[in-house]
């Protein structure tokens, strides 16, 4: 992963209080992540920073689209995201490292923080695990019509299959009253 500059926070000239950022994320920005299961995306990241003296608290608010695959229908669309999340960076601390998933500990002596890291994670968990088409104002699914269309004869053919292979030796067993 390479580190971009646009994503690093100079948290030493800060005064204290709220210091508000906007970043935009595209495909450029996912390019840099080995592995990135996101491969395009429009997003928009505000972030606000309340800095204190030994402690640090950014509120991520990540909106914005990204291209998936859709798991019913096997389309590309754009699927909204959105999500708020909370990191805590205490500065100073005798240990320094992750102490918990959304508190972290650094040296008295470092001066910015680069938030590539956490930014890629927060929009990777603002995308849902169940990807479909949304519906449309009727309710309808906005999914391609004609793989839906092939699903539905597939799964119609499946069942009529199930019900012909039962097994005949069964039948008796399915005529006892349990009450």
């Amino acid at each position: 992963m390479q580190t971009r500059k646009e994503y690093i926070i100079q948290f030493v000239g800060l005064s204290a209080g709220t210091h508000l950022y906007d970043f935009n994320i595209g495909e450029k920005f996912f390019k840099s992540f080995d592995y990135s299961e996101i491969k395009q995306a429009s997003i928009l990241v505000k972030l606000a920073l309340l800095k204190q003296s030994t402690m640090m608290v950014f509120q991520f608010e990540i909106s914005g689209t990204v291209k998936a695959v859709c798991d019913r229908c096997a389309a590309e669309f754009d699927l909204p995201i959105s999500g708020n999340y909370k990191l805590i960076v205490k500065v100073g601390g005798s240990e320094t490292g992750d102490e918990d998933d959304d508190i972290i500990t650094i040296a008295a002596n470092e001066h910015e923080l680069d938030l590539s890291q956490f930014l890629y994670e927060y929009i990777a968990l603002s995308v849902p695990i169940k990807r479909v088409h949304p519906d449309n104002l009727k309710g309808e699914s906005t999914c391609d019509k004609e793989m839906l269309k092939k699903l539905n004869d597939f799964l119609i053919e499946n069942e009529k299959e199930e019900k012909s292979s039962d097994d005949p030796r069964w039948d008796d067993l399915k005529n006892i009253n349990l009450n």
